[in-house]
């Protein structure tokens, strides 16, 4: 039985040497279950690693580690049947015990195979409502496998795949938090994410088996501060020598960073004030000190390139409701915004919105809609010889648009101003990190 908790706790803590060794000790005292061993290691290893992702040569890498997992559970169901048909084999266990691991083993090999789809659909760079659809997926998921007890019986490795769905859920729900201009929810979804992130690291770090490689991880000290241990950068860990964490757990911690700097660009204008508060420095230069991408420094930099008059983000309301201060009490009566009050400006450099442009950029909105609405769209460029201003629009998400203003004349789309707008629509969007579920190695 130490045989068995042991490998559920290197293949939990990704440590995939030792699980070997241990599931090669297996073998010799009872070779069924060492062989399933074996294979739920490769599978681990090829799963964390993103490996079903990547197509190799003439095979798709997601159908092998798809069958892979649906003969892995094939081969525990026999076995399962083999012990309930034999009372008189000689075990390592009592039956029971043994049985009920080998069931806990088919419940994860068949919440791994729904787990591939999902990390599929959100490599597809999914839009909201798919983005709802995967949320409701991993609910199930997590239901599933919580009624099964699966995590009491496979020890760390069943814990990993509980925090797995957890993260993967509190991102998701980040993710439409912040496209729903909902302040108070999109913390706490982010907090809850990155407080999973490390405990689960944590959890790998502190456990104690047999033929453990010693080669561990070492992470930077988070700060006390309230911004940091919300908005703190995961991704940059310092990791000793010959080690890592594997590319599902570093991917999550990337993704993390991309939405909290989204969430932080969002919200600026509620979390400056905050931030005021806490530090004597400016505090719009303090909000984004240790996260991954500055996108205000960015812009600000940008701005003083090239003489642009405004640069914002201006909020579509729909049917979604919206609150200026992003949260509001459960009992307080909404009131849709009505005329240009539903074309809010929740971001601005310079600080003082171009409400005077305002008529025109809701205009160019509402006659650009099919144009801004291709994902795979280019900027929209539009001049108004009345005002004699030049205007640069591009859909960030569902509710968002990015809005460059020139007081002056562009008789073209200027390259340096669509790049800059591609680029950073790009990075809002998570099109990069995303896109690394399919490139990291």
């Amino acid at each position: 039985m130490e045989l068995c908790v042991c490998n559920l706790k290197a293949l939990g803590a990704f440590d995939y040497v030792a699980a070997t060794k241990l599931a090669t000790r297996l073998i010799k005292v009872y070779q069924p279950l060492g062989n399933l061993f074996i294979k739920l290691g490769s599978g681990e290893g090829l799963y964390t690693q993103l490996s079903y992702m990547k197509p190799k040569w003439f095979m798709r890498k997601d159908s092998f580690v798809l069958s892979h997992y649906a003969n892995l559970t094939e081969d525990i169901t026999r076995e399962i049947t083999v012990l309930e048909a034999s009372p008189m084999l000689v075990l390592p266990m009592a039956k029971s015990t043994l049985v009920l691991l080998l069931y806990s083993m088919s419940e994860f090999c068949q919440a791994r195979q729904r787990l591939i789809a999902i990390y599929q659909s959100m490599a597809a760079q999914s839009n909201y409502t798919a983005t709802t659809s995967m949320i409701k997926e991993l609910v199930s998921i997590d239901i599933a496998y919580k009624e099964a007890c699966i995590g009491d019986t496979l020890d760390l490795l069943g814990t990993g795949i509980e925090k797995e769905i957890s993260i993967l859920l509190s991102l998701l729900r980040a993710r439409i938090a912040v496209i729903d201009y909902a302040f108070q929810d999109a913390c706490i979804a982010l907090f809850v994410a990155k407080q999973d992130i490390y405990h689960w690291k944590m959890l790998c770090e502190e456990q104690d088996y047999l033929e453990k490689t010693l080669l561990s991880h070492e992470q930077s000290r988070d700060t006390l501060s309230w911004r940091l241990t919300l908005f703190g950068n995961t991704s940059d860990m310092k990791q000793k020598q010959g080690h890592s964490w594997p590319h599902t757990l570093r991917w999550m911690a990337r993704y993390l960073d991309n939405l909290t700097a989204k969430m932080t660009l969002y919200f600026s204008s509620l979390l400056v004030p905050k931030e005021s508060l806490i530090t004597e420095e400016d505090p719009e230069k303090a909000l984004w000190k240790g996260l991954q991408v500055d996108y205000h420094d960015q812009i600000c930099t940008f701005s003083r390139r090239s003489n642009a008059f405004s640069i914002s983000l201006v909020y579509e309301v729909t049917s979604t409701p919206f609150y200026p201060q992003g949260y509001v009490c459960s009992d307080t009566p909404y009131e849709a915004p009505q005329g240009i009050h539903s074309f809010p400006f929740i971001y601005c450099y310079p600080k003082q919105p171009p409400k005077d442009h305002l008529p025109n950029i809701i205009s160019i909105i509402q006659g650009c809609h099919q144009k801004l609405n291709d994902p795979k769209g280019s900027p929209v460029y539009f001049y108004d010889n009345k005002i004699t201003s030049t205007y640069y629009f591009m859909r960030v998400d569902e509710h968002v648009v990015f809005v460059i203003i020139y007081l002056d004349r562009h008789l073209h789309a200027e390259p340096p101003t669509s790049d800059f707008m591609v680029s950073v629509v790009s990075s809002l969007r998570g099109s990069a990190v995303i896109a690394e579920l399919v490139r990291m190695d």
